[in-house]
């Protein structure tokens, strides 16, 4: 068994990649670009709009973790990309997958702070994120495989804390959580689920 990460280059997904290997799990990346490979960890170049490239990184038994990014030259990267992830997924016989999303998908945009609502409205490239990633999250969700999807809060560049809450409002609620947190979430998720068929929201 490996884990194979889609996204693994981004600020979060390269994050994801070495708590995982450095608990001594294999890893695999598929990067657009080669890359030498590290400790546990194994760069495949490719596109994940490539099938074919995308079900030779899956193995039966494999955990996936979907991390891609926006890709504001493709309005649906992360559908296409996770379309091609679940199939590969059900013809190889890997079943669990988790899914970074982002809070304000979907029903979860009625509780966007008001200001954050109408910055969105107004940026073409956060629209068609949020629009991709409703989509995305419905593939995850009808997939049959036994998902979680993760909506953070803003993801912020801070030092991890450790002290987030899970679908629900701590005292204190900052609306935004350290990138490493959301790392941190996802790998222990991966390794030890604890809220298959679950959209778990998570902020400071």
């Amino acid at each position: 068994m490996k884990i194979v990460v889609f996204g693994g280059t981004g600020s979060v997904g390269q994050l994801i990649v070495n708590k995982l290997a450095a608990q001594g799990l294999k890893v695999l990346v598929l990067t657009r670009q080669a890359k030498e490979p590290g400790n546990n960890i194994e760069y495949v170049a490719g596109d994940v709009l490539d099938e074919k490239i995308v079900e030779q990184c899956i193995e039966p038994g494999d955990g996936v973790v979907v991390a891609l990014g926006f890709n504001n030259s493709a309005f649906d990267t992360m559908s296409k990309g996770t379309a091609n992830i679940i199939a590969a997924m059900k013809n190889k016989g890997a079943s669990h997958i988790i899914c970074l999303s982002s809070h304000g998908v979907a029903e979860s945009w009625m509780y966007l702070p008001e200001t954050f609502r109408e910055y969105v409205k107004h940026n073409e490239i956060l629209t068609h994120a949020f629009n991709d990633h409703g989509i995305q999250e419905e593939m995850v969700r009808n997939s049959g495989l036994d998902w979680t999807i993760v909506r953070p809060t803003e993801i912020v560049d801070i030092p991890e804390k450790s002290t987030f809450t899970v679908n629900a409002r701590g005292q204190d609620p900052k609306y935004h959580i350290s990138k490493h947190d959301v790392a941190q979430f996802i790998a222990d998720e991966i390794m030890s689920p604890k809220h298959l068929k679950e959209i778990c929201t998570i902020t400071d």
